[in-house]
């Protein structure tokens, strides 16, 4: 039962954690790449997950900051005692994840490995996202033949992804790219499902 999942359950991210604990479920992934651990409160709810459905899963996390170091979660200090790392240590999951430091675009996107699903949330724009998704070949080709992408933004209120800014994206490009299906949560803290068209 969900209820029972060790999830790090942290205060605005408790949704978004369950929601994508169920996607993982739900699609049976074999290798997840994440662009963007933050706190880990995503990364142990995927791996969590992941240990339920797909043992021998692997989760390839890249940040621009350290997994070692305490994760402030935009002013909540309350939460700031343990770092990304230590909260995948405390549920076991350590060997289903392998921490790259550094640029994603440096790390990843120059050199992107074999996902099943890509989960993107490194202060998303629409821009940064046309970049990973649309112009790297290698990514495209894994979406299109059937990946799956979810990223940070999509709730009406965010202030970069939301449908607005995404027809005004569409609009600058002149023509249209991505499909969004917003999932759950608030502003910064919500999450979306994207396909291309």
């Amino acid at each position: 039962m969900i209820e029972d999942v060790n999830f790090v359950a942290m205060h605005r991210y408790q949704e978004i954690e369950k929601s994508m604990y169920n996607f993982v479920i739900q699609h049976k992934p074999n290798n997840i790449v994440e662009l963007g651990h933050g706190s880990g409160a995503v990364t142990a709810a995927m791996a969590l997950a992941l240990q339920q459905v797909n043992p021998t899963g692997k989760i390839h996390s890249y940040d621009i900051i350290s997994s070692t170091k305490y994760y402030s979660c935009f002013g909540y200090e309350k939460y700031a005692t343990e770092s990304a790392y230590d909260r995948i240590l405390k549920r076991g999951l350590r060997d289903m994840i392998i921490f790259t430091e550094g640029d994603v675009f440096l790390t990843y996107v120059e050199s992107p490995i074999d996902f099943d699903l890509l989960y993107v949330d490194i202060d998303n724009t629409w821009d940064n996202l046309y970049k990973i998704l649309i112009e790297n070949k290698f990514i495209t080709n894994k979406v299109k033949n059937g990946s799956k992408i979810i990223i940070e933004g999509g709730s009406p209120n965010h202030p970069r992804i939301n449908i607005n800014t995404l027809n005004e994206f569409n609009k600058k490009i002149n023509k249209e790219v991505f499909k969004m299906k917003y999932i759950t949560g608030s502003g910064r803290t919500s999450i979306a499902e994207i396909t291309l068209w």
